[in-house]
């Protein structure tokens, strides 16, 4: 979600009073010198602080206006009107100049803060920024099945670490993932598409075909290249057509089991299972990682010891396999290279 703005429309402004501008109070500084436009937003901030930040922006203020000429002022001040969104400019320019609005992970933001400013961070120069946003949207898409599981909280009697959750609320719009896989093209970092893929894929049912269509997400278009098209469709056939069945294949394969204490009671509670998980397959045909939870232990009460045990490690096997496929499944490098591409983009201090 994002912050309120306060939009209070501006006095005394020489832009186009058609468009109906507003300034965004809390980015309206009185002592300000240069006003900025985005979309329908007027900000009034410090140009030298801006520059000192961003050498995009340094570059950009850089030529004097030609003596005589007000085209580019708006009350006496330099004025720069960008192609971004207000929706990203806003926590873009707060995190530049309120250093407590946008902290480091693993501190709270949300969803639109991260993106506004990594993309602006990345688009603009801003290295603090980039680094700060890209560290916050990668704890929301882990490479490792125990982040994953923590994540979402797989196993209730394990409990995350600060520095194990995700800093941001996903929003209720399913297709935020769709920003997410875009912007990771965007600043190259793409260890955070196999965990993205496989949200949207488990997903889809919500997502639905603006998956290839696009769609506008908080009024900025969103949409698939054709190769990001190629490989989701390629991962979630695969997702899809074989891997749930795999993850549930622990309730009817093997068979029999060494060591089992009660053989025809645990085959029982075995189809008692699989019956029991049937309708979800229907409704959550792509979600092998999930499909079985781990309350859903409970429904094998009546298993013996040695049966539930046996499971468990076959069941978890199933799922760290097709972990480790998850890349090439959307036919991503492999998670080492993934991962050291990672460490190289977050640095020393990664923590998740």
């Amino acid at each position: 979600m994002m912050m309120s703005t306060d939009l209070i429309p501006p006095a005394h402004s020489s832009v186009n009073e058609a468009e109906d501008p507003q300034y965004v109070r809390e980015l309206w500084f009185e002592d300000g010198s240069i006003v900025i436009k985005a979309g329908n937003s007027l900000y009034r901030v410090y140009r030298g602080a801006l520059s000192n930040h961003s050498p995009v922006f340094r570059d950009m203020l850089a030529f004097p206006q030609p003596l005589g000429s007000d085209s580019g002022l708006v009350d006496g001040y330099p004025f720069v009107e960008l192609p971004d969104p207000d929706v990203e400019v806003t926590p873009f320019l707060k995190a530049v100049f309120e250093p407590e609005y946008f902290m480091p992970f693993p501190a709270h933001t949300t969803f639109g803060a991260v993106v506004g400013c990594l993309h602006l961070g990345n688009k603009y120069g801003v290295d603090f920024l980039r680094a700060r946003a890209l560290n916050h949207l990668s704890s929301g898409y882990p490479t490792t099945l125990s982040g994953f599981d923590l994540l979402n909280h797989y196993r209730p009697d394990i409990t995350a670490s600060a520095l194990e959750e995700q800093s941001w609320e996903s929003p209720n719009d399913a297709t935020f993932t769709l920003r997410a896989i875009q912007l990771a093209r965007v600043v190259d970092a793409p260890w955070i598409l196999p965990a993205a893929f496989y949200a949207l894929s488990s997903n889809f049912n919500r997502v639905g075909l603006v998956a290839f269509h696009g769609v506008l997400y908080n009024g900025v278009e969103i949409k698939l290249t054709m190769q990001e098209q190629r490989s989701f469709l390629q991962g979630y056939n695969v997702q899809r057509n074989g891997t749930v069945a795999d993850a549930l294949r622990f309730l009817f394969d093997p068979e029999n089991i060494p060591g089992c204490k009660h053989p025809p009671q645990c085959v029982v509670e075995r189809w008692k299972g699989l019956e029991y998980i049937r309708e979800f397959i229907r409704s959550h045909p792509a979600d092998p990682l999930l499909t079985w939870e781990w309350s859903d232990w409970k429904q094998l009460h009546g298993m013996c010891s040695k049966c539930l045990k046996t499971l468990k490690e076959i069941h978890q096997d199933a799922r760290q396999a097709f972990w480790n496929q998850l890349p090439e499944t959307y036919g991503l490098p492999s998670w080492d290279v993934l991962e050291h591409l990672k460490k190289d983009a977050l640095g020393p201090n990664l923590t998740h």
